[in-house]
């Protein structure tokens, strides 16, 4: 019942604009009516003016057809109440189509955006609404679509693939997420998920249906190629040379390939699956805890070697590489990894290792070699070197000398109670190998390895002999030494340290062999040298004796024969002219070879070079001969301040002496030049002229040869140098270099 009627208002008059709860001084502001002034309270649903709320328009408007203010409001209108009432109807019906034209407005709005295709159609599946998505999945235009039968726009290939449309239509049975493949407008296939669903009417009667479907061929190529590579991992994960797994971090095994099966000696993959945890294959189990540390703080870890152990209890050694990942359908974290075996590959880098340090050894040797040729510092470096790489303690390189018939400690280690350079008493387990190699006169077949053999030596009365592993070093198929090492316990030495020895024991036999035969070249050098020195020192006296008795007994001799000529002469007439004659020229002759022997005499040794020095002896050499000759000489002594030692000083005049007979006798030259350069630390002595010169590949089979090797020879013995250069036509050059005394400067101010 309407509460109001129990209240009407007790001012029928209505006023202008005045609402209804102005009207009635309502106090419900819940009232949806409450303060709306754009709509006429009996066109707003729910409103509290009834003692219930009435949802339907025309359930309220039998209310209102009792209210004063809508009678009133009736009877204001022109045309009457009824004509009020009508037009309020027609108000509601324009309202409600409004309505309901904005909501399908909407909804077709909402199927437009939608990313999916969606096409309705009737029960003769002609499509009567066709959206943008529906447009560009199957290449129909809108206006093109609407209007045309389903199957025509939605070309569904293989036999009964229609029957959804078809059962939707004649059975209005829903069928949803069924898959097809469709030909586009341009003959394109695309695959695409469906889902159709049948339209009803009050009755329940089929009208029709709606087709909403989405292209899934990106989806389904992806899956494609999912799977392809799915097949492709397995393939590389089954067909792998490698080991590959996939474990826990506690090191359960989820799997693992056959390679890992057929690396770790286990008979199927089952068996290695039924493991608790990997750290059974670590030798070292800590091993694992530290790789799970390191892909627990960097989520990887690579090349990472260790030690495993095989199901038969072998080692093996691995290269690992692996990473951690969640696993997407558990979320669970995950290890895998690939493991491969480079066992073979480690024992062929110890082999290189091994031949490296053999030529590393060898390299020594030779650099020993061409630093010096000391046979003491090339036994120590080769000694020290082999210890270190056999990784012993003590040992020795012993050398046989057949003269004394004993062997000599040539360099030692750690060996006790032995003296270097000294004889060693070697007790031979074999004694006939003793006789044959210190004894007799072995002769070997060149091999690049000898057995070794067994000696050792008393240390004292109350400890037992030390044991030596003895090698051969060979020279030429003669052995001139051994190694001796004296092997701890649990030492035995494999073929390739017993291959290294060999080796070395090869080149160092040359090596010791090639400084013996240079030690000896540098004795007879120095003999000679000292040989050369007592020559040259024996000519000089020799020269200086002969030049004295030159001039002592034949000057004399010849001086007594002059005045005898003279007595003579006083004691014939002056009539003998013919007699007078032969006397004058016996005297002129006598004169004439006085003077010879006096100048042979000072060829042989000047007076003057004792007595004065270098310069003004060479000066008055050169003027002498520059008057016989006619020969141009020039001449200079550039630094001195003083004279020089005597021996030099008579070497610088022999040189010169030396230098200017080959320049008479050979060169037919004009013109000869001597420079004496005094440039400390050296002396400097350069002569030549410009004669016919000689070749100097030559010069050996020159005449003047001789001459050049006593000049060298002189050089050497005061530790100079010596160079000789000539061409054929372009003259001769000598140059000698000769390091001055470290006392020359005193000697000098001394003179």
């Amino acid at each position: 019942m309407n509460l109001l009627h129990e209240k009407q208002s007790d001012n029928p008059c209505l006023k202008e604009d005045q609402s209804c709860r102005e009207f009635f001084k309502c106090v419900r502001i819940l009232c949806s009516a409450h303060g709306n002034t754009d709509l006429d309270c009996w066109l707003v649903p729910q409103t509290h003016c009834c003692n219930f709320i009435a949802d339907d328009f025309f359930e309220k408007l039998a209310t209102c057809l009792s209210c004063d203010y809508f009678k009133i409001k009736g009877n204001l209108h022109p045309k009457g109440l009824n004509f009020f009432i009508a037009d309020q109807l027609r108000k509601f019906n324009t309202k409600a189509f409004e309505r309901q034209f904005q909501k399908e407005e909407s909804f077709v709005e909402i199927l437009n955006r939608i990313p999916d295709g969606v096409f309705t159609f009737d029960k003769d599946w002609r499509i009567n609404y066709f959206n943008p998505a529906a447009e560009h999945i199957t290449g129909f235009y809108v206006e093109d679509a609407v209007g045309m039968y389903c199957d025509d726009v939605f070309k569904i290939t293989g036999a009964g693939t229609g029957n959804a449309l078809r059962q939707a239509i004649n059975d209005g049975v829903d069928v949803h997420n069924r898959e097809y493949e469709i030909v586009n407008i341009d003959g394109k296939r695309k695959s695409v998920i469906c889902s159709t669903t049948a339209f009803r009417n009050g009755q329940g009667e089929v009208t029709g249906g709606v087709e909403i479907f989405k292209d899934i061929t990106e989806l389904i190529n992806l899956q494609e190629e999912l799977l392809k590579r799915e097949k492709k991992y397995r393939r590389i994960f089954e067909g792998g040379h490698d080991m590959i797994y996939i474990s826990t971090p506690e090191g359960k095994i989820l799997d693992v390939n056959n390679a890992g099966v057929e690396m770790l000696g286990f008979s199927s993959k089952e068996e290695m699956l039924s493991l608790d945890s990997a750290t059974e294959f670590y030798a070292n189990p800590l091993d694992r805890n530290r790789m799970v540390a390191l892909l627990h703080r960097d989520g990887s870890v690579k090349d990472m070697e260790f030690n495993f152990i095989k199901a038969d209890g072998k080692p093996v050694h691995v290269l690992l590489s692996s990473r951690s990942y969640e696993d997407p359908k558990t979320g669970e974290v995950q290890y895998e990894g690939i493991i491969k075996d480079i066992t073979k590959r480690k024992e062929i880098e110890e082999l290189v290792q091994k031949r490296n340090r053999e030529l590393s050894i060898i390299n020594s040797i030779a650099v020993a070699i061409n630093y010096t040729m000391e046979l003491d510092s090339l036994l120590k470096v080769t000694l020290g070197r082999v210890l270190s790489v056999l990784s012993l303690a003590q040992g020795g390189i012993f050398l046989i000398d057949r003269t004394d018939k004993k062997t000599i400690l040539g360099a030692a280690v750690g060996l006790p109670q032995v003296e270097k350079g000294k004889p060693v008493e070697l007790i031979f387990k074999d004694l006939l190998l003793r006789d044959y190699l210190i004894e007799g006169a072995p002769k070997l077949m060149p091999e690049a390895s000898f057995p070794y053999f067994q000696a050792s030596y008393n240390i004292n009365d109350d400890l037992l002999p030390l044991c030596l592993s003895c090698h051969l070093i060979i020279s030429k198929g003669k052995p001139v030494g051994f190694f001796g090492f004296a092997l701890p316990s649990d030492k035995k030495m494999d073929y390739q340290e017993i291959h290294l020895l060999g080796s070395l024991g090869n080149f160092l036999g040359n090596a010791i062999e090639n400084v013996q035969m240079i030690e000896t070249i540098r004795q007879n050098r120095q003999d000679l040298r000292r040989l050369t020195e007592k020559l040259f020192q024996s000519q000089e006296d020799e020269r200086r004796r002969i030049a004295m008795e030159l001039h002592d007994e034949a000057g004399q001799s010849l001086t007594a024969v002059k005045l005898g000529l003279d007595n003579l002469e006083q004691k014939i007439s002056d009539k003998d002219v013919g007699v007078k004659s032969i006397l004058s020229d016996t005297r002129k002759m006598l004169v004439q070879t006085s003077s010879e022997i006096r100048r042979l005499a000072y060829n042989l040794h000047p007076t003057l070079l004792t007595d004065l020095g270098l310069e003004p002896a060479l000066k008055l050499y050169f003027k002498d001969i520059a008057t016989h000759s006619g020969l141009d000489i020039d001449f200079q002594m550039v630094g001195f301040g003083g004279r020089l030692e005597k021996n030099l000083e008579t070497s610088l005049y022999r040189f010169s002496q030396e230098a200017m007979t080959n320049t008479l006798k050979h060169s037919g030259a004009e013109l000869f030049k001597l420079k004496i350069i005094k440039s400390f630390p050296k002396l400097i002595f350069i002569a030549e002229d410009d004669g016919v010169g000689f070749d100097e590949k030559l010069v050996c089979e020159d005449k003047r040869s001789l001459g050049l090797l006593g000049m060298r020879e002189r050089a050497q013995l005061l530790g100079g140098t010596f160079n000789v250069r000539g061409r054929p036509g372009q003259g001769a050059r000598i140059r000698i270099e000769i390091k001055m005394p470290a006392d020359y400067e005193t000697f000098t101010k001394g003179l």
